[in-house]
């Protein structure tokens, strides 16, 4: 097949023009035809109008030599000056119209009577002419009276002539009204036939666009499925026009995610390994590592107990140092321990009351503090209760402890909804923080403050940002040095 009759080596943009020409173009053909046949019908031998004027003409001629016939009679018989006046305005209107009827007259038998008309009255017109000049005083009719019954003769023969000439025009008429309907039946059939013709070749060339255009594009939602539902991707045929190459690149960009999703899962699969054999570890490190440390502590205190008083100042001092190491080595591992556990706890939702849990925070055990707690209205939340109540427990006694030092420690708890979630905060007087450091806050083990000014390990704000993320939520602080700090972390409404 020659490579122009190949739909497919086609671009898009051509095809469309191809599908929009095919039924303009017969269209255009019908239309040109349709043309062509009204400029016959308009032209001048079918003119209704031109019967009109001929049929006008013809009786203003045959008037006009009656009024100039009546105009000579009464000239002749009374001599008026009137009379003479009407025949000469009657004698100058006949060029015009006989011009006009000249010119309208294109039949050739109507163009013989015409002759035979203009011969007729150039002598009627040279015989009235003649008849006042040769008029008799006194005897005016008697004198004349050949001459008026050959002017008599002659308009009989003009009269004659006009309507001869009237019927063979209605004649005429008649015919062309005749073919007017003729034609405009005929006008009728081409263009019902031309607009059936240009229906259907509008609809198959729709329809092998859209059968073309839909199954490729169909092609593509298969690609789509097949690559959502995980499964081989089949390659489309080789195309030249634009849906063609948007499949092929969409069929490239879906082989090339393919890919990186099958990176992205080995990825992924390797990093919850390692995460999982890294919190074993933790946890065996952490749990394995307090046996020791206990009989470290255990040792230094018998020796301290039983042999302190043959030590010296600097004997005991150093044994003091050994014991705080160890017990402040088996706070970490403790903190460290509860950190794994976080992490790996299974999260159960049940609606808790954030406000009760606040209080039991704030009150618990070990908890005591001269810090003046205030509470403000608390949203009840969506969660896990232990997990929360930690949460609480550890931005609690962060605010106690950082404003501790005050001469009137404060710590202010509340909450409120905000858009699609809701926000809690814990607000203190504390020494507060410089926030170009606030990314540090979360991290396991980072701290902003030394151990010897403010006791910890620096692990409870990374528990509470883990166990707040599981949530679904968010973490963050605000703060200036020495104007205290607000901690806030919020929850997905959805789930508050």
């Amino acid at each position: 097949m020659p490579r122009f009759l190949r739909w497919s080596t086609y671009r898009f943009r051509t095809k469309l023009l191809i599908v929009v020409a095919l039924p303009l173009l017969p269209l255009a053909a019908f239309w040109s035809i349709t043309a062509v046949t009204l400029y016959r019908q308009s032209t001048p031998g079918n003119n209704a109008s031109r019967n009109l004027v001929v049929q006008a003409a013809l009786a203003h001629v045959y008037s006009t030599l009656l009024d100039a016939d009546a105009g000579v009679r009464d000239f002749v018989l009374t001599e008026n000056p009137d009379a003479e006046a009407r025949y000469e305005e009657a004698v100058a209107r006949l060029p015009a119209t006989l011009g006009a009827l000249d010119s309208a007259v294109i039949d050739p038998a109507q163009r013989s009577s015409l002759t035979a008309l203009n011969a007729k009255v150039a002598e009627e017109l040279a015989l009235l002419t003649r008849l006042p000049a040769r008029s008799i005083p006194g005897e005016p009719f008697f004198s004349e009276r050949g001459a008026f019954d050959r002017s008599k003769a002659l308009l009989d023969d003009v009269r004659t002539i006009v309507i001869t000439m009237e019927r063979r025009q209605a004649s005429l008429a008649e015919t062309h009204v005749e073919s007017t309907e003729r034609a405009e039946s005929v006008l009728f059939m081409i263009l019902l036939a031309g607009s059936i013709v240009c229906a259907a070749g509008g609809v198959m060339a729709a329809l092998v666009v859209a059968g073309s255009v839909s199954r490729r594009i169909g092609r593509l939602a298969r690609t789509a499925d097949q690559l959502a539902q995980g499964e081989a991707i089949e390659a489309g045929p080789a195309g030249k026009d634009e849906i063609d190459q948007l499949d092929q690149r969409f069929h490239e960009a879906a082989c090339l995610l393919r890919e990186r999703e099958n990176e992205l899962r080995a990825r992924t699969e390797e990093l919850e390994t390692a995460n999982r054999e890294l919190e074993a570890f933790s946890y065996s490190v952490s749990h394995d590592l307090r046996a020791p440390l206990r009989a470290i502590d255990g040792y230094a205190r018998i020796l301290e107990e039983d042999h302190g008083a043959g030590l010296d100042d600097e004997g005991r001092r150093m044994l003091k140092s050994v014991r705080s190491a160890g017990q402040q080595m088996g706070r970490l591992i403790d903190d460290l321990l509860h950190f794994s556990r976080v992490n790996r706890a299974e999260v159960r939702r049940w609606r808790v009351d954030m406000a009760e849990l606040a209080r039991e925070a704030a009150t618990q055990p070990g908890a005591e503090t001269r810090a003046l707690i205030e509470f403000e209205d608390l949203p009840p939340a969506s969660g896990d209760r232990a997990l929360l109540k930690q949460v609480w427990v550890n931005l609690v006694s962060n605010a106690v402890k950082y404003s501790g030092k005050r001469e009137r420690p404060l710590v202010r708890i509340g909450g409120h909804r905000e858009g699609g979630e809701t926000v809690y905060w814990v607000r203190d007087n504390g020494v507060g923080f410089d926030m170009r450091y606030a990314a540090k806050l979360f991290g396991v083990f980072q701290r902003l403050h030394s151990a010897e000014e403010f006791p910890g390990t620096g692990v409870g704000l990374a528990i509470v940002q883990r166990v707040v993320v599981r949530h679904g939520g968010r973490v963050w602080a605000e703060s200036r040095p020495g104007e205290g700090a607000c901690f806030f972390f919020s929850l997905p409404r959805e789930a508050a």
